[in-house]
């Protein structure tokens, strides 16, 4: 997977945008990256082993951009794995079930967790997954939660399609905004043509 995703970055010929989903096993995060993607909803699919992801070009004020969505494992063995991606991210997601006392309560420990290995300046949301179904105390805790530490909420379905484009959207439009963004090969392009053009004027004088 690791020379999958490098050899992506290397070739994309647009700056890249990579959003972590993290939170604990089962609570969706699989469903919201596959809805945003293929917009395709599955009551199946196969546990995320590690790390998986998926990327589709996308436009924004008339730039492009590769976006990589990275589906995390929630399993407490795999998150030294997980962790090990977190500073290479563009931006995260914590994703709770809203039907699961002890996911909602995990969140903190995510939040936490990230703190100690990503820059502030990274943007943050809290989803609440699974809102098609009605558990409102889990949803209105989470929205106290993200109001007393200053996250962006968001209650979603992605069985229903609900609040994925709005959720996935923001991350994006504040990763452009923070440059929290990968320009790779982009950047490198840039600076060597600025050398080019530098060494061009040098030589005239």
């Amino acid at each position: 997977m690791d020379n999958e995703r490098n050899s992506l970055s290397e070739c994309c010929d647009y700056p890249i945008i990579k959003i972590l989903i993290l939170g604990d096993h089962a609570v969706g995060k699989t469903s919201l990256m596959l809805r945003f993607i293929n917009d395709h909803f599955s009551e199946n699919h196969l546990n995320t082993l590690g790390i998986d992801f998926k990327a589709k070009n996308i436009k924004h004020k008339e730039h492009d951009f590769q976006l990589q969505i990275w589906d995390s494992a929630g399993q407490e063995r795999f998150k030294n794995i997980t962790r090990t991606y977190y500073r290479r991210s563009s931006a995260i997601i914590i994703a709770f079930d809203s039907t699961s006392v002890k996911s909602f309560e995990n969140v903190q420990n995510w939040i936490a967790d990230i703190s100690t290995e990503v820059d502030n300046k990274v943007p943050l949301a809290i989803a609440a997954t699974k809102c098609d179904i009605e558990c409102p105390e889990n949803v209105i805790k989470g929205k106290n939660l993200a109001k007393e530490i200053r996250l962006k909420y968001f209650k979603t379905s992605s069985k229903i399609d609900k609040n994925i484009q709005e959720l996935f959207w923001y991350l994006i439009r504040e990763s452009i905004r923070l440059k929290t963004i990968d320009y790779g090969s982009i950047h490198s392009l840039m600076l060597r043509s600025d050398t080019i053009k530098s060494k061009k004027h040098k030589c005239c004088n």
